[in-house]
């Protein structure tokens, strides 16, 4: 059963409405069966965000929602509270808190957990020529 305030919130129609939305949610990681409500659902209110496919988009914050790494717990009560009330994801700015070198050391353990990718140094900006 779908948290009523979901309902109230992301204009899903009703309770049904999210529950099929949640179901969809969790058939895109495998962990529920498709069902085309659902995926209307996502399209309608999820997919601008998360994309059509719920892989995430990384430029809005959006987490990918079709792999097997739930940032805030991959059950129903989980997803709803999620879509309720949502943690934004946004974390803490520590570059006043830490040096450098313990940031690049953090970097490197998280990176370390999985989920990340191969770190690329950025080469410094090409100097251009103003003359025609």
């Amino acid at each position: 059963m779908a948290d009523p305030q979901i309902v109230a919130a992301g204009g899903l129609g009703d309770e049904d409405g999210a529950g099929r939305l949640i179901r969809f949610v969790l058939s895109l990681s495998g962990k529920a069966r498709d069902n085309a409500a659902g995926a209307q659902l996502f399209a309608q209110n999820c997919a601008v965000c998360h994309g059509p496919g719920g892989t995430g988009n990384r430029t809005v914050g959006a987490p990918n929602l079709a792999d097997a790494i739930w940032l805030y717990g991959g059950k129903r009560e989980d997803i709803a509270a999620q879509v309720g009330n949502p943690h934004h994801g946004a974390m803490p700015a520590w570059g006043g808190r830490l040096d450098p070198v313990t940031i690049k050391m953090l970097a490197a353990y998280v990176h370390s957990l999985g989920g990340g990718e191969d770190f690329v140094e950025a080469a410094p900006a090409a100097k251009t020529d103003a003359q025609p």
